[in-house]
């Protein structure tokens, strides 16, 4: 979902955003909540499968449902659909004494079936994403699974390059070459560390086999998002007009139902080894409803996505694309260090977090790395070998705003201009300089939030 793929969308510079937003006490809160919500999001993902309850047999087994986390998190973003349903209720009640709002209102598309249905294509992508991201995540550590989903960026780079058409400069080369270099680091420095010393008798540290396998599960779902990144893109953007908070519940029912009526009936029939099968659905629920822990996780988790996701249509008109860039490589930094606090702490008697080890020392040149790499791609430092690039997080980078980092490591179908808040209609043209201008001379602040006399 959004909060995996994406942390808050981002908001390009262009001409119909002139100059940075200032940083104003509510834009600051919006900032801390998007950080600490999507640090959060990791965390109980990762301590839920960290967690161990009795199941059908009465027998204490490790908490490993990928697919029950995934299900969870489309429940999350289902409520989106209840916050689109209030607010339009609000404009429609504010319409009838406000002419102004009643004439955009009338002028706004329609939601219709076809286009809700439209809106199912990309849930299948998110869908298939996140089921190997998050079954990587049950594999390794967090700190790395972060660092390793960074970059994605590097797919969706070479995506736009060879297949949307859109030519990275020599700068966005080598930053791409930089963050590519930053991923064999990270995964490199897993080689490096051995098991991790038990804390209360229990060793937290991933094996050689699950972290090979967790390593190659999470970069193959970083690559099925450069897919759906280019289908929405190239097939859905300009075309299908929807609300991003109508955009993300719709993202949430379908992702909720094609797990509950497809996926798990699959798991519960290819062989495995949950009771013979990959996941086996009433062991994973006498697991919960034998475990407080994991019954309070699994309902912080499903909060902590649906506030990220409603926050992250704030942070598109709240925050700027600099702060978008802060907050996407702040996140790593953050959960991180919570990991290493959890583990050190003895949280939840030492099962908890994970430890610093050999490997880390390289992993945390990897994360060094990989912020430079970023920075180069951006053109916010400048290698003393090129001339300087252009700074794509500037207020002045017009058209060339949509191929910044923050932009590509989120949907295009908001970021290019086809998740709009119904107020105006559609800018058909691609790619989108500024989507904060949505045509016609309004903001995307005017399309979310009422309009006041």
């Amino acid at each position: 979902p959004r909060c995996l793929s994406s942390a808050p969308l981002p908001m390009g510079g262009g001409a119909g955003n002139v100059g940075e937003k200032p940083c104003t006490p509510a834009a600051a809160i919006i900032f801390v909540v998007g950080l600490l919500a999507g640090t959060g999001c990791i965390i109980c993902s990762k301590a839920l499968f960290q967690l161990e309850a009795p199941g059908l047999n009465g027998e204490v087994l490790p908490f490993k449902p990928a697919v029950f986390q995934t299900w969870v998190m489309f429940f999350g973003m289902l409520f989106a659909l209840p916050l689109y349903v209030l607010l339009e209720a609000i404009r429609k009640h504010k319409a009838k004494t406000d002419p102004a709002l009643a004439a955009q209102m009338a002028r706004e598309p329609k939601v219709t079936l076809k286009m809700l249905l439209v809106l199912g294509v990309p849930a299948l992508f998110d869908l298939s994403s996140v089921l190997l991201m998050v079954a990587g995540l049950m594999h390794i550590d967090a700190s790395m699974w972060m660092l390793l989903r960074g970059g994605g960026i590097v797919f969706v780079a070479l995506m736009k390059q060879f297949a949307l058409g859109d030519r990275l400069s020599t700068n966005m080369w080598w930053g791409v070459s930089i963050i590519a270099l930053a991923v064999a680091l990270v995964g490199a420095s897993s080689m490096l560390n051995g098991h991790a010393a038990p804390v209360g008798g229990k060793a937290v540290g991933p094996t050689t086999s699950d972290l090979t396998v967790g390593i190659g599960l999470t970069i193959a779902g970083t690559f099925m998002q450069s897919l759906q990144y280019v289908y929405e893109e190239k097939v859905m953007t300009g075309a299908t007009a929807a609300p991003p908070w109508l955009l993300i519940g719709m993202e949430g029912f379908f992702g909720t139902v094609i797990c509950t009526v497809i996926i798990y009936p699959l798991a519960a029939i290819i062989p495995g080894h949950d009771h013979g099968c990959v996941e086996y659905l009433p062991n994973t629920l006498a697991q919960i409803q034998s475990s407080a822990m994991i019954q309070q996780l699994a309902i912080g988790f499903c909060l902590l996505v649906f506030i990220l996701n409603s926050f992250s249509v704030l942070v598109t008109f709240m925050l700027s694309s600099v702060w978008h860039a802060i907050l996407d490589n702040f996140r790593p930094i953050t959960i991180w260090g919570v990991e290493l606090w959890m583990y050190y702490g003895a949280v939840g008697g030492g099962g908890f977090g994970e430890p610093w080890q050999r490997g880390s020392y390289l992993q945390l040149t990897g994360l060094g790395v990989m912020l430079v790499g970023t920075a180069v791609y951006n053109g916010s430092i400048s290698l003393p070998c090129l001339p300087k690039g252009e700074w794509l997080l500037s207020p002045s980078a017009g058209a060339t705003s949509h191929m910044a980092s923050p932009v590509l490591t989120r949907s295009p179908l908001v970021t290019g201009g086809a998740a709009l808040s119904p107020v105006l209609p559609p800018r058909p043209m691609l790619p989108v300089s500024d989507p904060m201008a949505r045509g016609g001379g309004g903001n995307l602040r005017e399309q979310l939030l009422p309009v006041r006399k």
